[in-house]
């Protein structure tokens, strides 16, 4: 069955319920919230109203799958590395998307907190991830804890449930953006994959859910990026320290990290990497 919506026709799924909304019908914050942080996590070319995850998202809020892409395409719009690559998103985005989107980009730690928990406000809502789903790190069962407990519970509490739903964030966005792939190697086994911090966690409590703060990275590159092992420099390009080099001749090292010498990272789908971290990088952490 084919529903018109806004003079385009989109097939309708068996079994999934379209939304009717007027398009004059004005969001809400927490219906914007949890678009933008859909936005975040997944690749751009997947912002259509067929993604089943569009849907599934679209009939929680009380929205047309037609309109939460649309939405989608607005926040893109604003996106300087969708720009580059030469995607302009869609024309029509409201005030209310750009304060959001500047919102997000003047304070990544209390926004991404704030969309993880807008969903869980919907009525019946399932878009709170269960923890069997969660891959954000070792805690397992860092989502057992309520949400409520976030504004009320003890201030142990609220400080690991913020640090969770940071890593759930940061995690998802950064994957997202690099096609769930290393950056450096393309290796794409999910299990192998980390979002690894350029600006360490521990140094800026204020970058740790900034996914420009992000690189998708394997294991071996991950912990070798943080022992200073190779940087990047403000052109993309990978540098590695005399560090590592020191153990050359050897073949793991010749196919792992000097095949990718001077080799640009494979740039992601958004969010590109802020030379200003990168930079804090070499100065910091970097053994040239």
């Amino acid at each position: 069955m084919y529903i018109r919506y806004l003079h385009v026709y989109y097939l309708a799924e068996p079994g999934i319920a379209l939304q009717t909304q007027h398009m004059n019908e004005a969001w809400t914050r927490d219906q914007l919230l949890v678009v933008f942080n859909l936005y975040c996590k997944i690749p751009f070319s997947k912002t259509k109203a067929n993604n089943p995850l569009v849907i599934e998202i679209a009939n929680q809020i009380g929205r047309s799958a037609a309109s939460v892409a649309m939405k989608l395409g607005n926040f893109g719009s604003f996106d300087p590395a969708l720009h580059a690559k030469g995607v302009k998103g869609l024309s029509g985005a409201s005030r209310a998307d750009r304060a959001l989107w500047d919102e997000f980009n003047q304070d990544w730690a209390k926004l991404s907190i704030e969309s993880e928990l807008a969903g869980s406000r919907f009525r019946g809502s399932s878009l709170t991830m269960p923890p069997e789903r969660d891959v954000a790190g070792p805690h397992t069962d860092g989502y057992s804890v309520k949400f409520e407990d976030i504004h009320s519970g003890p201030s142990e509490t609220v400080r690991e449930v913020k640090v969770r739903l940071h890593q759930r964030f940061f995690r998802e966005a950064v994957l997202a953006s690099y096609g769930s792939s290393c950056c450096v190697c393309s290796n794409p086994v999910p299990q192998l994959l980390t979002a690894a911090h350029i600006v360490p966690w521990a140094d800026r409590e204020d970058l740790r859910a900034n996914p420009r703060n992000g690189l998708c990275l394997c294991s071996l590159h991950h912990d070798a990026f943080d022992s200073g092992l190779w940087a990047i420099e403000d052109t993309y390009q990978i540098q590695l320290s005399s560090a590592l080099m020191a153990y050359l001749p050897n073949k793991v090292l010749e196919v792992s990290f000097v095949e990718f010498s001077r080799a640009q990272i494979r740039m992601p789908d958004k969010f590109w990497p802020e030379r200003e971290f990168l930079a804090f990088h070499r100065s910091n952490l970097f053994r040239e």
